[in-house]
């Protein structure tokens, strides 16, 4: 591959990191995949980073399957704004419930247009105090910061806004879609582009340290004692796990904050369509409070605020002769509270929590409350990933779902060979996660010769 010889070691047994997949009882459920975003939209056209992926990485664009979201909501204390692919209706949206705000609202997005989100120098900027200063109204960017956090910031209450106007652009003004079968979709494409390649893969293989001399990395040592050698490596695991691979003296630590966000999540496969229930939306961000939270929470969950996601409600024809549908819940929780149950302690927590969760979520969609039973006993098959189950699979401090809030956009470590892709580098989500490796390996290790 470019004349280098390259291998991919991974601790998991399946690709992904983050946006991979599991099976349970002979179904396939995605982790992280709620939504593909920078689908390529009107307003987007051919600048698209979707497309700009597919294109450095050979893999046609049609060949992903990816069918756009029916409409997606926003949904705040009394307000709700509503979103699908089309950036005007947004607009309209928020005049419609802000009125007061439509002038400072194109001042708004004639600012991020002059921001250079994507530059590896930009500015760490708190996004809650421009959106403080940029609308009379604060619920209004309190609304907008919802969906952007939950999509991808690090930070506790709030987002740098070099990753805002990325998360805005991908979210609202290109917008989302998924794959018909799921983040196989893109995975799939990925590993046979790497079979023709040559590139050799260790699935199930953790690393468990990287040796360094005289500033530069030397060797990666297997779990199993395996020794690699390597000229360059590139870590995708987060710039505080890497630092314990290397094992560095404190003294010469970056002392890179580690992240604290983490999330819990349940899926519930339900016999029928969601449109059986009146439920026609694709994804609802919804806090209940005018001031958004987006903290760990002092106890194991936030019930307070949350993503709920209706897979089958993208506009996929084949859906509407499936017989079965998911919904998906998310809610913030707290790490050390679920790291230090027992097993039985755990497993009980879990249960509780997906109750818990379920019957919030049916507050938030249509006539939910009022088919609680109902939608219980269609129940086929749940299955809850606590912020314990993304340490496990990931190694992430803390469960950590977007890394450190302290990014790395050159991708540069300590060492002058060793670098940084994929969530600590600071490109958010599936196709940022593509952007930003294809970004690394071009800049520091093809350009490096």
């Amino acid at each position: 591959m470019f004349g280098k010889k390259v291998i991919i070691l991974e601790k998991h047994y399946v690709v992904g990191g983050l946006n991979s997949f599991y099976a349970r009882k002979g179904r396939k459920f995605d982790v992280g995949l709620h939504a593909v975003t920078n689908f390529p939209s009107p307003s987007s056209g051919k600048t698209s980073p979707l497309l700009r992926a597919c294109r450095q990485l050979r893999i046609p664009f049609d060949s992903l399957n990816l069918y756009p979201q029916s409409h997606s909501r926003v949904s705040f204390a009394d307000k709700d704004i509503r979103f699908n692919n089309d950036f005007e209706y947004f607009l309209s949206q928020v005049e419609e419930n802000f009125p007061q705000e439509k002038d400072r609202l194109q001042h708004f997005l004639k600012k991020m247009e002059a921001f250079d989100a994507y530059s590896v120098n930009v500015s760490d900027l708190s996004t809650r105090s421009i959106l403080k200063e940029a609308f009379s109204n604060p619920l209004l960017g309190e609304m907008l910061l919802c969906p952007t956090c939950y999509y991808g910031s690090a930070q506790q209450n709030d987002i740098d806004f070099a990753t805002f106007v990325m998360l805005f652009d991908a979210i609202f003004k290109q917008g989302l879609a998924r794959p018909n079968n799921g983040i196989r979709a893109f995975l799939d494409p990925l590993v046979e582009k790497l079979k023709q390649l040559g590139v050799k893969r260790l699935m199930n293989n953790e690393v468990k340290k990287i040796n360094s001399k005289n500033d530069k990395a030397t060797e990666i040592v297997m779990g199993n004692g395996e020794v690699f050698s390597a000229d360059q490596i590139i870590s995708t695991c987060g710039v505080v796990e890497t630092e314990e691979l290397l094992n560095l003296k404190d003294s010469i630590k970056t002392g890179t904050e580690e992240g604290k966000f983490s999330i819990i999540e349940t899926i519930s496969v339900f016999e029928g369509k969601p449109q059986d229930y009146g439920w026609d939306e694709t994804v609802i961000f919804f806090n209940e409070n005018e001031h958004f939270r987006y903290e760990q929470p002092e106890g194991s969950i936030d019930l307070a605020s949350g993503v709920i996601c209706l897979p089958e409600n993208y506009q996929d024809p084949a859906n509407n002769s499936l017989d079965e549908a998911r919904l998906r819940i998310t809610n913030p929780a707290n790490f050390k509270l679920w790291d230090k149950l027992d097993e039985a302690s755990y497993l009980k927590e879990k249960e509780d929590c997906e109750s818990k969760m379920l019957e919030r979520a049916l507050s938030y969609l249509p006539n939910g409350k009022n088919q609680k039973n109902h939608f219980t006993d269609s129940i086929l098959l749940k299955d809850t990933f606590t912020p314990r189950t993304i340490k496990k699979y990931t190694s992430h401090s803390n469960g950590a779902l977007y890394g450190s809030p302290v990014k790395s956009r050159t991708g540069s470590t300590q060492l002058e060979n060793l670098y940084l892709a994929g969530t600590d580098q600071g490109y958010i989500g599936i196709v940022g996660a593509m952007l930003g490796g294809i970004a690394v390996a071009n800049n520091r290790i093809l350009r490096s010769n």
